[in-house]
């Protein structure tokens, strides 16, 4: 099996070294290219440079450094890095969970979409920030990806979905088969710098939970694997806004 690695962390971080290594010692993997962005593109989401050109460095055999955004990253690595195709893509190991609303932001995911849009089998993977959020441990990653990974081979899920894992801090007490949770962010815009009318924000925010999910789970220990399809459509909120509009004569 031919596997593409990437993430939106960068090239040199931990997490995607930590995932080659994990890929190097599986037994039914024959191949294994990156194609990574050149530095960190974190919340990048499925975001696209279009105009700007992208530059793409070969640092080793089958191991490149992108310009551009882990969205690019896959497509490039589709369309002109690799010989072939791959049979599986794997996006990560995230320094950081990708979680409820987390979802749309993040260029792991994205990188995983892009090539569930080719329809090539592709999961993201996240691991947790430690407690008091100044390091990661990536103990639990490094344990259950392995065998998380094989048995999602060997058991399948449709083409045009993502399969979404998250791994806990600390102790794994299971695994849970859960939605994609929410929460609720209350932002905030602090000034760091103000110039006349020229001003440097920061935004940070903090999350409320609502309801349960990955995002509940995944706090509690539980490592998580959530399934996201491409297509976004609310199926019932369209019918809702049809019978609407019907019963309006619009």
């Amino acid at each position: 099996m031919k596997v593409l690695l990437t993430n939106d962390d960068g090239f040199g971080s931990a997490g995607i070294t930590l995932l080659y290594e994990i890929v190097s010692e599986l037994k039914f993997v024959s191949e294994i290219w990156i194609a990574a962005p050149s530095v960190d593109m974190s919340g990048c989401s499925r975001s696209l440079s279009l105009r700007k050109p992208i530059q793409v460095n070969c640092l080793g055999e089958r191991k490149y450094t992108v310009d551009g955004t882990p969205a690019e990253c896959v497509i490039l690595a589709l369309n002109r890095i690799m010989d072939k195709k791959p049979d599986l893509i794997l996006s990560g190991i995230n320094h950081g969970l990708n979680v409820g609303n987390d979802v749309s932001y993040s260029g792991t995911i994205a990188a995983a979409m892009e090539g569930a849009t080719s329809l090539i089998p592709s999961i993201a993977l996240s691991q947790a920030y430690s407690s008091d959020r100044s390091k990661i441990k990536w103990e639990s990653a490094k344990s259950f990806a392995p065998n998380i990974i094989g048995k999602l081979i060997e058991v399948g899920w449709p083409k045009n979905a993502v399969i979404n894992v998250n791994f806990p801090a600390e102790k794994v007490l299971g695994i849970k088969f859960i939605e994609q949770g929410q929460y609720k962010m209350d932002s905030n815009a602090s000034c760091i710098e103000s110039i006349g009318d020229n001003n440097s924000y920061v935004i940070r925010g903090d999350r409320v939970l609502i309801g349960s999910g990955d995002v509940d789970m995944v706090s509690k220990g539980f490592i998580t694997i959530t399934a996201l399809k491409l297509d976004f459509t609310d199926y019932d909120g369209l019918k809702s806004i049809e019978s609407a509009f019907k019963k309006a004569q619009i």
